[in-house]
């Protein structure tokens, strides 16, 4: 009996229940493939590392024998640390020369350049050992064994190509004989070679360094300088961000210029990139789902209104209120729960290919299991949300009287003000039916400007991404980092380059920082140096001041939560055996060390006993134009010849688009703009629908009064875009306000705290537009139906 029920409301409902499976498959597709990856990234590299063994911290040194026995002694007793092992890597740089650049281009944009550590393949202990995710079979005359994230980031090769690179002054042609996973090796750009290769590069280094310190050189047999790489796994319970911070701070105290590396800092590094594409995913899921739970409501209670007399027919043939009600819940959980298996399997077949786009920043494999987790979330805040306000809405059948439903309800007698009365209305008759229409319809006008709100504010903070992040990248360049130069020069001695440079037309500044690896309160940190801060044209601070003094430092935002400093506290700074006490000054931001950053002046890091080299000069370019950034690259190659190491040209990579970060933004506002003119296609063919089939009756008398479907068609469009504008309109101003909020906020776990970034009233102006264009041609498209409903298809015999 239930059953019958069921089926005769599928059939009747079907064009809508289509519509409304196609929004609930969007919604599942969205919300579970940003959950999987979310929970998916959340502890896989954590997993990884209990798997395969991978170290907890490493250090990577460059020293006397003497000061890397004293780090192995500092390790050794140090009570967190469970075990270490060490080797002996050399350092080589990789270039592989991007297509038609020019070998000789001094661009370090033209080449992908990779300072790699190399290990001969096979000879590794039991910590940080290299896990093969794909190995050859076959044996080569000259293999190369990469990790992954390296492959993606600088060979971008397949197991078995042939890969030419520049090694030092020689050239190489590699096999790709292996891709291997690993943490902290991984981003330190550890790389695996023959063992014959290996002791031939290892000869040819020592044989240089034996050279170079054949006067300091006690023993000639032993090179001067020693490169190590300790790899440690620490004690349960222990921190390693905690750990490494100890560790570097003991070096210091024994005037050791060793740093140690946490993994966990490392897994931050390797997953902010999914964290923000996941968490905007998901983000979108919920308005979808939002939406999609006001036009349940909608519907449901559109169509008692519609099938008033069908209901009361049904009770006085002895249907119970709970009977109807179970199959309408039913109608839509089932094709909720259709919709849901769709979109999870949609889900599973998109995530590999996501995947394997994201190996570039996760620098390890991630297998796509099925997630129980994001399985069962989504399964929850779907399917439960919907059989919740399914249920919600079709409380009113319980009261439904079934002679008053046999009678065409109530509302046949309705004593409703009449609104804009035709003969009393000024204006077209057209537009007079269009007013009456808005004015008497409350729910429909809810319903359009909440979905409309959405695609509002959808839309203007994807105007905010493209102008900010693609259009003009600069901006979201400058947000990124503490100092954003338009072209920067590197040299191998400073000798006053900056003010001849000063002296060209096109530039509008020159300076100089370094950034050097210190430690403050046991916490590893960057500090970025200079002679003036004031000086420098745009220093990324959010609060505060930059420093002035010799006693003063801007902290980053992420350093400043972790010590608990406010601006007017002091804080303490180390390098080597010093150890100085400063003022915070300002808050600053920076990716660069995830918010674990300090600024000081020349004279501030005198107290440290620093002295910078002041061989990167970066320079300012007037208006920020490529043209003029350009002349500038051109006049200083001219100027200098082969004093010159490399340089930057920032504003041409810019322009190009070939910054990761500024790729992923293009590729969200796309996606944006696809989602929102969906949500509006699919929205408003279920709305225009509901609204044809409840006033197919009076369409049909307004036909035989002699209107067209055309002026039929119009009065629709009239009636609906009010409620589009103004939640449009709305929508768009909401959006102006948070845009730089969301953007901060998906972007803080790079040490982001606040954006800054311009907002204009005309992105939220295009995103009205956008919607009312779309809105309009769809409404237009979707009433065609109108067409088909004449007065004689209405009589009821």
């Amino acid at each position: 009996m239930l059953g019958k029920l069921i089926k005769s409301n599928f059939k009747n409902d079907f064009s809508h229940m289509v519509t409304f499976f196609l929004i609930m498959v969007l919604a599942v597709f969205m919300l579970h493939t940003g959950l999987a990856i979310l929970v998916g990234y959340s502890d896989l590299h954590e997993n990884k590392k209990e798997e395969y063994n991978f170290a907890d911290l490493m250090i990577h040194s460059i020293l006397r024998s003497e000061d890397n026995q004293a780090v192995e002694e500092i390790i050794r007793n140090a009570d967190y640390i469970e075990s270490y092992e060490k080797s002996y890597p050399i350092y080589k740089e990789f270039t592989k020369t991007k297509d038609e650049a020019d070998e000789d281009s001094k661009d370090m944009f033209d080449m992908s350049t990779s300072g790699l550590l190399i290990l001969p393949y096979g000879e590794w202990g039991d910590i940080e050992a290299p896990h093969f995710v794909e190995l050859a079979d076959e044996e080569y005359e000259n293999p190369i064994y990469v990790s992954y994230y390296y492959n993606e980031n600088l060979m971008k090769a397949k197991l078995g190509d042939s890969v030419d690179m520049k090694v030092g002054d020689k050239y190489y042609t590699f096999q790709v004989a292996g891709f291997f996973e690993s943490l902290l090796s991984s981003e330190m750009g550890v790389t695996y070679v023959s063992p014959s290769l290996y002791n031939e590069w290892k000869a040819e280094a020592d044989n240089r360094q034996m050279k170079n310190n054949d006067e300091e050189a006690e023993d000639l047999e032993q090179p001067l300088y020693t490169r190590t790489l300790f790899a440690m796994k620490i004690k349960d319970g222990e921190n390693s961000t905690v750990a490494s911070g100890q560790l570097t701070q003991a070096f210091s105290e024994h005037e050791i210029k060793a740093f140690a590396q946490s993994v966990d800092n490392t897994i931050n590094d390797l997953t902010y990139m999914q964290n923000m594409i996941a968490a905007l995913i998901a983000a979108f899921a919920l308005i979808i789902t939002g939406i999609a739970m006001i036009i349940i409501y909608f519907r449901i209670s559109n169509s008692i209104e519609q099938n008033i007399v069908n209901i009361g027919a049904l009770k006085a043939l002895g249907y119970t209120s709970k009977q109807i009600r179970m199959a309408m819940v039913l109608e839509f959980l089932i094709t909720t729960t259709v919709a849901f298996f769709t979109g999870v399997i949609g889900s599973y077949w998109i995530l590999p290919v996501i995947e394997k786009y994201l190996r570039s920043f996760s620098g390890v494999q991630w297998i796509v299991p099925f997630d129980l987790v994001s399985f069962l979330c989504t399964l929850v805040l779907i399917v439960g949300t919907v059989v919740l306000v399914s249920t919600a809405s079709t409380r009113m059948i319980s009261k439904l009287d079934p002679v008053i439903a046999l009678r065409f309800g109530i509302n046949t007698h309705s004593f409703k003000k009449n609104h804009a009365p035709i003969d009393k209305t000024p204006g077209p008759l057209t537009w007079v039916m269009a007013l009456k229409s808005v004015l008497g319809n409350t729910k429909q006008n809810l319903i359009l400007f909440v979905v409309m709100l959405s695609i509002g504010i959808v839309t203007t903070f994807a105007m905010f991404l493209t102008h900010n992040c693609v259009v003009d990248a600069s901006h979201l360049y400058r947000m990124l980092n503490l100092v954003a130069d338009d072209v920067n020069f590197s040299f191998y001695k400073y000798d006053g380059q900056d003010a001849e440079i000063m002296k060209l037309p096109e530039v509008n500044s020159v300076f100089w920082y370094e950034v050097a690896e210190m430690t403050s309160e046991g916490n590893s940190i960057y500090t970025y140096i200079t002679d003036d801060w004031t000086q420098i044209p745009e220093m990324n601070l959010y609060e505060g001041r930059a420093p002035k003094y010799d006693n003063e430092v801007a902290i980053g935002g992420n350093l400043a939560e972790t010590l608990n400093k406010k601006i007017g506290d002091e804080m303490k700074v180390s390098y080597g055996q010093k150890e100085y006490t400063y003022i915070v000054t300002g808050y600053e931001q920076s990716s660069g060390n995830y918010g674990m950053d300090v600024s000081m002046t020349t004279e501030g890091a005198e107290h440290l006993e620093y002295e910078p080299a002041k061989t990167r000069l970066s320079v300012i370019v007037k208006n920020h134009s490529l043209e003029n950034s350009l002349k500038v690259v051109d006049d200083v190659q001219d100027m200098y010849g082969d004093k010159l190491v490399g340089y930057g040209n920032i504003i041409e990579v810019i322009n190009n688009g070939e910054e990761g970060v500024i790729a992923v933004a293009a590729i969200m506002v796309v996606a944006m703009v696809c989602i929102s003119v969906l949500i509006i296609i699919l929205s408003l063919n279920l709305l225009v629908k509901t609204v044809i089939i409840k006033k197919q009756r009076e369409i049909g008398i307004k036909k035989a009064l002699g209107f067209s479907s055309d002026q039929l068609r119009t009065e629709l469009i009239f009636s609906m875009l009010p409620q589009i504008i103004v939640g449009a309109v709305v929508g768009s101003v909401i959006g102006l306000l948070i845009s730089n909020r969301i953007l901060a906020t998906l972007l803080s776990t790079m040490g982001i705290m606040r954006s800054n970034m311009e907002v204009f009233p005309w992105m939220g102006l295009v995103a009205v537009i956008f919607a009312v264009i779309v809105s309009y041609i769809m409404i237009w498209l979707m009433s065609g139906r109108i067409k088909r409903i004449s007065a004689y298809s209405l009589i009821t015999e």
